[in-house]
């Protein structure tokens, strides 16, 4: 786990420190307001897994990262994504089954 401190006026002036805790590393699912959604997810440390289209996209990133781009303008959504091992596991193994496209030999 990763804990956070997390700054505001209110706790300052209040004495109080407000701390979140949350896994190191984790898989989300970004949506961006405009298409420049890789550079914002790069700058706050993370890893661009898989592009879904133009302004969605499944990075990794660390607890801290998922707290800076949620609180940033160009980011509509941000959320944690929860893979299903088994299930992965499965659809993997059927896909590998999959035979690949056909290949003409020499009629």
């Amino acid at each position: 786990m990763n804990e956070v401190e997390i700054k505001s006026s209110v706790a300052s002036a209040m004495g109080a420190k407000v701390s979140v805790t949350g896994p190191s590393r984790g898989l989300y699912l970004i949506v961006g307001r405009s298409a420049a959604i890789e550079n914002l997810v790069r700058s706050a440390v993370g890893s661009v897994i898989l592009r879904l289209d133009g302004k969605k996209l499944l990075a990794t990133l660390t607890f801290a990262g998922y707290l800076a781009l949620r609180g940033d303008a160009e980011v509509a959504h941000i959320g944690p994504v929860t893979v299903d091992i088994k299930r992965l596991a499965n659809v993997s193994q059927s896909l590998s089954r999959v035979a690949g496209p056909c290949q003409r030999g020499s009629d």
